[in-house]
């Protein structure tokens, strides 16, 4: 997925409803979080049914690096609740691509905010 200033790549994989809003929701993300402008890297985003046994306490994961972030979303929760983790978990891609140190409660605090300014709203 590219858009707007996006130079970076962004792959929703598995199945997610309303995935036109999902994409545009993501590109709102990286732009508001500073990751528009960047030349590389890229971003995967998954939705899976349920988080694998080891990680069976969360509701969304990401890891990643300067060059990539790999986000999982579990699907045991609403769809407004995924919108929701995806926002949390899209700080921590920020954190990692910007070599910063990965703060739980950055992600925690900025993830309401995130979802109600980012999310296509007057689409829905």
């Amino acid at each position: 997925m590219a858009g707007g200033n996006i130079l970076m790549f962004v792959e929703i994989k598995g199945t997610c409803r309303r995935k036109d809003l999902v994409e545009e929701y993501i590109l709102n993300l990286a732009k508001k979080l500073g990751l528009s402008r960047r030349k590389t890297g890229e971003i995967i985003i998954t939705f899976i049914n349920r988080m694998t046994e080891k990680y069976s306490d969360a509701i969304g994961l990401c890891e990643g690096d300067r060059t990539e972030a790999l986000i999982t979303i579990s699907k045991d929760q609403s769809y407004y609740e995924q919108m929701r983790t995806l926002a949390h978990e899209m700080v921590h891609a920020k954190q990692f691509m910007k070599g910063e140190y990965p703060s739980e409660m950055e992600a925690k605090r900025a993830e309401f905010d995130l979802f109600g300014r980012c999310y296509p709203w007057e689409k829905t």
